[in-house]
């Protein structure tokens, strides 16, 4: 089971981030008023390596949302599953910040946590490149990384279908 304190940090990073984009929201920069909101459906396949060199395939579903609320910055959730024939992960929960450097890159990273056999901390990092397809739909090949407690790595490789919204 994870420690009251991993799921502390967890909590506790959800509830800043979300005052904090709440609290900035109606800022205005050049022609786009904030925040901006991403609804992502995730599909990518990985692998996860355990601290001994085993390793473990699998396929990767999941979503994710974003609220951007500054020109370059933004919070959010994802979600998703991680399953395969013999991966002992089932779920894993992520909430990162997310860095826009412009209107195509997105660096991100968060604490999160994933259930399975046991539930266990983890942090997440990763890398993402978006082409728009129109005004509110973008195509975003993605690369992350989980460190996981007990010296696990899951790496994953997938795409992301995005619909943008805004007020």
């Amino acid at each position: 089971m994870m420690s009251r304190n991993y799921r502390s940090v967890v909590v506790l990073t959800i509830m800043l981030g979300f005052v904090s984009a709440w609290a900035v929201a109606e800022e205005e920069t050049g022609h786009h008023l904030y925040p901006h909101q991403h609804l992502a459906f995730f599909a990518g396949g990985g692998f996860e390596r355990d601290s001994h060199g085993h390793e473990e395939n699998g396929f990767s579903l999941g979503v994710i949302y974003e609220l951007q609320f500054r020109e370059k910055w933004g919070i959010g959730a994802a979600v998703e599953e991680l399953s395969g024939d013999d991966l002992h992960r089932s779920w894993a929960v992520a909430i990162p910040l997310n860095y826009h450097p412009n209107e195509k890159w997105r660096f991100f990273a968060g604490p999160g946590f994933e259930t399975g056999e046991k539930d266990k901390f983890r942090i997440r990092v990763g890398i993402a490149y978006e082409y728009s397809l129109n005004d509110r739909l973008s195509a975003s090949p993605e690369f992350l990384v989980d460190f996981i407690e007990g010296g696990a790595k899951t790496y994953v490789l997938g795409i992301a279908i995005v619909y943008g919204f805004w007020p």
